[in-house]
């Protein structure tokens, strides 16, 4: 089985892809960074058994959802992002003026930036060293983070997985505001317990 992961915001591989081993052990795994080129990759790799998404990556597979429909009727969305900044009432919890602010301490300190957004996230062993994508990809990113929205209808066959206890995103808003979306009690906006979740769907 080949399964593909469009990463969320400053997600490295080498922390990611252990976590994802752990619980599908006997997958093949391409783990791709969330920037502007990233359905040109995941095109060029295929073809897929499954794709994940994970935070920002779901958005960004969400708002390209009839292009990934083509690739593999399985996705599964980690983290689910309809809207990022809470001023859009789609289950984000992070006012837009804070990511803009995140955006101007990339530009000034990123390792510090990056430790911030990690600790804030729950993202626990995630370290800022070197950077995991490029400096304008990590902006690229926050911008979609801070502006974008998405809404509409989810392919079928399509699951989400969200934390109940997640700092950044709202659990109860989520399942309300789309039925594919399971929350796992106790999860976080670490991704393990919501890898534990999506891999039952392979047993």
């Amino acid at each position: 089985m080949k399964i593909a992961w469009v990463l969320g915001w400053a997600v490295p591989p080498a922390w990611f892809a252990p976590l994802v081993q752990a619980v599908l052990p006997d997958a093949e795994h391409r783990f791709f960074a969330a920037t502007p080129d990233w359905l040109d990759h995941l095109r060029a790799g295929g073809p897929w058994d499954a794709v994940a998404g994970y935070s920002l990556g779901t958005l960004l597979l969400l708002q390209e959802s009839a292009a990934v429909a083509r690739l593999t009727p399985r996705v599964g969305l980690l983290a689910p992002v309809l809207a990022f900044a809470q001023e859009e009432g789609l289950g984000g919890k992070v006012p837009r003026a804070q990511v803009r602010y995140l955006a101007r301490w990339v530009r000034r300190e990123p390792a510090a930036a990056l430790a911030d957004f990690y600790a804030r996230a729950g993202l626990v062993g995630c370290e800022a060293g070197e950077l995991p994508v490029s400096a304008e990809g990590l902006q690229w990113g926050l911008e979609k983070l801070s502006q974008d929205r998405c809404d509409k209808p989810w392919p079928a066959g399509w699951s989400g997985y969200v934390g109940s206890a997640d700092a950044l995103l709202d659990a109860p808003t989520l399942t309300r505001l789309q039925p594919a979306i399971v929350a796992v009690d106790g999860g976080s906006h670490h991704p393990a317990a919501l890898l534990r979740a999506w891999a039952e769907v392979f047993r």
